[in-house]
């Protein structure tokens, strides 16, 4: 992936995947420094395993029409006594889903907010609960179609509201303070919410949606894939092999929100102000009033979407040779690896002179059309918002006043940005991402019978040496590295600098497997595996890693096996040297609020008051009564991270009953491991309510997190924060892996054809803690069981194969789990935090059929999720995902 290091598993071709390897335990002595928990291996075709040009093609749709996805591949292998090739080209594209298409995504989508006396009337819920879960989550203090004020003061109208239709009232006629241009282009009184909690939390009404119809849940996407693997052998010594390949993906995205602002001003002599809010103000003024006119508006707008479109390109080749040593058991591998991945992301990006020059719109008295006010007087620059405020150098700085260049734009409803004004206002702007990866290799491997061989059998080893450097660099658009945009303003964050980095290692590397006992009483098989690894990081310094194991089968079919190790990862790229972009946090997202001084730690009331005082004590503190709709804090890379160390403990056994209970087990495949891991500065990225949390769940507010955060010195609210990566003191995290492989001839159990197969595979977490603070390490937080954390995963498979026909079943089963945002320690500190805590346990099911035609025609198809099951409240992403039911046909078919 861009930036980061990490492999993106688009880029493997399906055409050529064999098979996955998952390993559990630290393997960094083995594959270097990422595999400290693990390490996935992806194992491809040779030529040998190719029977002619392959051609497959799939296609698939949700039953409700949408999602759909077309795959295509080319692939061919040739094999001779000198060596092989194999190439693939395939092309992949699916199409978008959108909120508004699916009932628990957009307006249908939960969220926490505090539970007050109109959420308890409204879903019933028990007043002894803190807080709630909401559909159609909106922010009341603004509105996608513009909250009209004639106060001057459309944000402070709303939040002094108590959620009454209109707000309140103003002149003798008793016009609301707040108002809306509705869909139908009537002025009606605004509805800050149909369950008004507060100025930023309500459910319903004519306030911004949290989640918009509108956005995309699924984006649309597209990948080609070329890619060409070859080998030949030069001599009976000497193999020459070279793997090449290039792929071209593009995704379509929507953001949010494409800007917002509190209280844009608006002069009276705009054009667009609607007649009926025309009317209001000549008989305010009429009365002696002078109604200020302004509007709170975030921008929805359909033709202003942000629509960042992100277009990656990879490109790798590695080349070497390998073979064997003359007169010995030894072989080596020698190779070059060069990839590169380019990846730019274009956005429509708000420019803000434009945005505020357009708004600032009259009547030209020439020709009676609607002009921006700088075409008229070049001079006149336009009102801006409070908040965010505009820069101190505000200006005419992306366009000449009075070229004929603008183009007036109209706030007054929903969608109401016409695509003359988008094109004037939202510019185009591209950022790249660019990460090169170099590597060398060098290795020797073999076995030690040239020289010596122990009782128990020869010493098998590999000894070699690994050069790997990774570069990244980050190139902002034009307009955001010079602060011109919304998501750049001063008020904000500030310009986007960019930014680079890059780190190389040299590595040393043994690995040995050593025979201690063969074909002995309780001891078939008694062997020593050990690996060892030192790396010297420019600039993380030289670290080792180390692992050492055993193998003891006592009887051929069963085997235990141990491994200890202590493994190192260095921060990559992303995390030490991404650039620092704007980031927010919502104005009640506060943990000293009264609806969450209850849930974290013991520490946090009492750390709460040393921040903030007497208003948390006597419980009147409340931060959106300071704030705007959300914090500007900012989040990125941290050079200041320190490597993760690891120590990893695996006990596990295998049983392979083949000759036992006269056969009646044979096929049957049992393995037990228990793992248990411990990491020492684990490299996380946490949000500012993260930040905030931890910093009062501490024992002290003396901590790394407080350190991150500001907060008002009078009010004690919070005025900034900075996110992103940082090292947590330590994590331990422990479970058991299982998995039971079984096959065998259904004539075995009753008098018919066929064969079953069936899989069951899955992990039982026993523990997961975490240190978050290192100033103390004897408070320890337990995250086991919350959200993506659930303490059993089990994937299951069965088969039933007669013939060319095989019907299959696939399960995927997660325990219950906390709802997303919440910890065990909110559950723990207040069990009446919130009114529903856990999803509940879910199981997915999928279902395939195929059938193959005299071994060169394959016909297959499938019901994926087949039974609908739906994300977990306040989710989109567990267990199954928003695609729903998804139904797939597709052909194999050999040339």
């Amino acid at each position: 992936m861009e930036g980061t290091g990490s492999v993106d598993v688009n880029t493997i071709s399906t055409a050529l995947l064999r098979n996955v390897e998952v390993l559990t335990g630290g393997a960094s002595a083995v594959y270097g420094a990422d595999a400290v928990t693990g390490v996935v291996n992806f194992n491809m075709r040779n030529g040998a395993s190719f029977d002619g040009l392959e051609l497959r093609t799939q296609t698939g749709v949700t039953d409700d029409g949408d999602a759909n996805e077309f795959f295509l591949s080319l692939a061919n292998g040739f094999s001779t006594d000198k060596g092989d090739l194999v190439f693939a080209v395939e092309y992949q594209e699916t199409s978008p889903v959108y909120a508004r298409d699916r009932d628990f995504a957009g307006s249908g989508l939960y969220t926490q907010v505090a539970n007050t006396e109109a959420t308890q009337s409204a879903f019933g819920i028990d007043s002894r609960f803190k807080n709630t879960w909401v559909p159609d989550y909106r922010l009341p203090i603004s509105s996608d179609r513009g909250v009209i004020s004639l106060t001057g003061s459309a944000f402070g109208d709303v939040a002094g509201s108590g959620g009454v239709l209109g707000c309140g009232t103003i002149g003798t006629s008793m016009f609301p303070t707040c108002q809306v241009v509705g869909e139908d282009g009537t002025l009606s009184a605004y509805n800050p919410g149909d369950v008004y909690a507060g100025p930023f939390d309500a459910s319903g009404g004519d306030g911004v949606p949290g989640s918009p119809d509108a956005e995309l849940i699924l984006p649309e996407s597209k990948r080609v894939l070329v890619q060409a693997v070859s080998n030949y052998e030069l001599n009976e010594f000497v193999n020459f092999f070279v793997d090449a390949k290039f792929v071209f993906s593009s995704t379509k995205e929507t953001n949010q929100v494409n800007g917002f602002n509190d209280d844009i001003p608006i002069s009276l002599d705009n054009p667009y102000i609607p007649a009926a809010l025309l009317s209001q103000i000549n008989e305010l003024q009429a009365e002696g009033e002078s109604p200020s006119l302004v509007m709170s508006r975030d921008v929805l707008d359909i033709n202003a979407n942000s629509n960042p479109e992100a277009e990656r390109k990879t490109y790798r080749i590695v080349t070497g040779f390998d073979g064997y040593i003359p007169n010995t058991a030894l072989e080596y591998e020698v190779f070059y690896n060069y990839g590169r991945t380019d990846a730019d992301i274009t956005s429509n990006l708000r420019i803000e002179d434009r945005y505020f020059a357009a708004i600032d719109a009259v009547t030209d008295p020439a020709t009676g059309n609607v002009v921006c006010r700088s075409d008229l007087d070049s001079s006149a620059l336009p009102p801006t918002s409070p908040f965010p405020s505009a820069n101190a150098n505000f200006g005419f700085l992306t366009f000449q006043p009075g070229d004929g260049s603008c183009v007036p734009v109209n706030l007054f409803g929903k969608d109401s940005i016409s695509a003359e004004a988008a094109n004037f206002i939202f510019q185009p702007g591209t950022e790249q991402n660019d990460i090169t990866q170099e590597n060398f290799l060098a290795v020797v491997s073999g076995d030690s019978s040239d020289l010596f061989e122990l009782p128990a059998g020869p010493v098998m080893f590999a000894l070699g040496y690994e050069w790997r450097k990774e570069s990244s660099t980050y190139t902002p658009d034009p307009y955001s590295a010079a602060g011109l945009t919304f998501g750049t303003l001063d008020s904000r964050n500030g310009p986007t600098n960019p930014s680079d980095g890059e780190y190389d290692v040299s590595e040393y590397f043994v690995e040995a497997t050593i025979p201690l006992l063969e074909g002995v009483d309780f001891a078939e098989r008694l062997e020593l595996r050990t690996a060892y690894r030192s790396s010297d990081y420019d600039p993380y310094g030289t670290h080792d890693a180390w692992t050492i194991g055993t193998v003891w089968s006592p009887v051929d079919t069963f085997s235990i096996r141990t491994t200890f190790s202590e493994a190192v990862r260095v921060p990559n790229i992303n995390e030490a040297f991404a650039p620092t972009f704007a980031a927010s946090l919502g104005a009640g997202d506060d943990p000293c609020n009264q609806n969450l001084i209850s849930a974290g730690s013991e520490f946090r009331e009492a750390n709460c008051i040393a921040l903030i005082g007497d208003a948390v004590a006597d419980g009147t503190y409340d931060s959106t009564n300071f704030l705007s709709a959300f914090v500007s804090g900012s989040t990125g890379g941290n050079p200041d991270l320190d490597p993760e160390e690891a120590e990893t403990i695996t006990i596990g056994t295998v049983w392979r009953p083949d000759t036992e209970l006269d056969g009646m087990l044979e096929g049957l495949v049992v393995t037990l491991d228990y793992y248990n891991i411990e990491i020492d500065g684990l490299i996380d990225s946490l949000t500012g309510f993260d930040i905030a949390s931890n910093c009062v769940d501490a024992p002290t507010i003396n901590n790394q997190f407080c350190d991150a955060i500001d907060r008002d010195a009078t009010n004690g609210f919070i005025t900034d924060f900075r996110s992103g990566f940082i090292n947590l003191a330590a994590v331990e995290t422990s479970g058991i892996d299982f998995r039971i492989d079984y096959g065998f001839e259904l004539a075995k159990l009753v008098d018919t054809d066929g064969r079953i197969e069936f899989t069951i595979n899955g992990t039982n977490f026993l523990k997961n803690d975490e240190v978050r603070d290192v100033s103390a390490p004897d408070e320890v937080t337990d995250v086991l069981g919350t959200f993506g954390r659930p303490e059993w995963i089990v994937n299951m498979s069965a088969d039933y194969i007669i013939g060319e026909l095989v019907v299959g079943w696939r399960g995927r089963y997660e325990g219950s789990q906390l709802l997303p945002g919440l910890e065990n320690q909110d559950i723990e500190s207040d069990p009446d935090f919130i009114s529903q805590t856990h999803t509940g346990s879910a199981l997915v099911h999928d279902f395939s059929v195929s059938y193959t035609f005299e071994d060169s025609l394959e016909v297959y198809g499938g019901i994926n999720n087949a039974f609908e099951e739906d994300p977990y409240l306040g989710t989109l992403s567990r267990p199954a995902g928003p695609r729903g039911r998804f139904f797939y046909l597709g052909v194999n078919y050999t040339m």
